[in-house]
């Protein structure tokens, strides 16, 4: 697919499956030149300032314990860390995010505008990629931005961990495997109270949930520095119970609902809401 040889490295990642067709239409469809936006990317990365983290998470089921994820993004924030997070808009996505905005609802809102505004971005799409194909798609999209400095693949899939060292020397960009496991099961999302989630009084189920999630999360935080196990997992539990994701969350759902009911930009919609 490439002319460059090491950029066909990508196609080698999941260790059961290239690119499909459908998906390389895809790209064509996305990408006037894809093989020069990552070129161009790899170059201009080194000379960025900005340093935007990326999540790439495979499908979220609503009783796997790696919807813990799905609240990676607004963690990182607090932290002052820019992120993206890209996921398929699943039910289980769905579900949960729609108590505090209308995510299916599309609108014409540039990544980097909301990034600006609020140092974090869901990027959900509705899509009936496959999950290999949907990895790809993810990835590259990740490569293709100059600021991004850190992307952490979320997934069960077999990823070929050689390769991936091998994108991460060449594209100058840090790269993380987390993985997951489909029978690690919790108390399914779509009955989640979610003031026992995000706020302090808490009975053990959510107790034990929350340190769960924290646990979880924790390994995102150990891949900066400066923190411990217990000292990552302490960190992201306390967030759990001093509202701050919870707050992230609601500031990010009201400037998205600002800008789907007004049809602004995000410079109007930073001053409506």
């Amino acid at each position: 697919m490439f002319v460059t040889d090491k950029l066909n490295v990508i196609l080698e990642l999941i260790e059961t499956r290239s690119l499909t067709e459908e998906l390389k239409d895809q790209l064509q469809l996305q990408y006037v030149n894809l093989e020069a936006t990552l070129l161009r990317a790899k170059v201009l990365r080194e000379i960025s300032k900005a340093k935007v983290q990326y999540i790439v998470q495979s499908t979220i089921q609503a009783k796997q314990a790696d919807v813990a994820y799905l609240f990676a993004p607004f963690i990182l924030a607090n932290l002052n860390r820019p992120v993206i997070y890209n996921s398929p808009a699943t039910s289980t996505v769905l579900n949960i995010l729609n108590r505090y905005y209308q995510v299916e609802s599309k609108q014409n809102l540039k990544i980097d505008d909301v990034l600006e505004a609020l140092n974090i971005y869901l990027d959900l799409p509705d899509t009936r990629l496959s999950d290999e194909d949907f990895f790809y798609f993810s990835l590259i999209k990740a490569l293709c931005r100059t600021d991004v400095s850190q992307i952490f693949l979320v997934t069960a899939l077999p990823l070929n961990k050689q390769k991936l060292k091998e994108l991460e020397q060449f594209f100058k960009v840090k790269i993380h495997i987390i993985h997951t496991n489909p029978q690690d099961i919790i108390i399914d999302s779509t009955e989640w109270n979610m003031r026992k989630l995000f706020f302090k009084n808490k009975d053990q189920q959510y107790i034990d949930l929350c340190e769960k999630f924290a646990t979880l999360n924790a390994q995102i935080l150990l891949s900066y520095g400066g923190y411990n196990q217990k000292q990552a997992t302490q960190l992201v539990e306390d967030m759990f119970y001093a509202e701050h994701i919870y707050e992230k969350l609601s500031v990010y759902a009201e400037y998205m609902q600002t800008c789907l009911q007004h049809g602004v930009s995000r410079k109007q919609a930073t001053f409506l809401a």
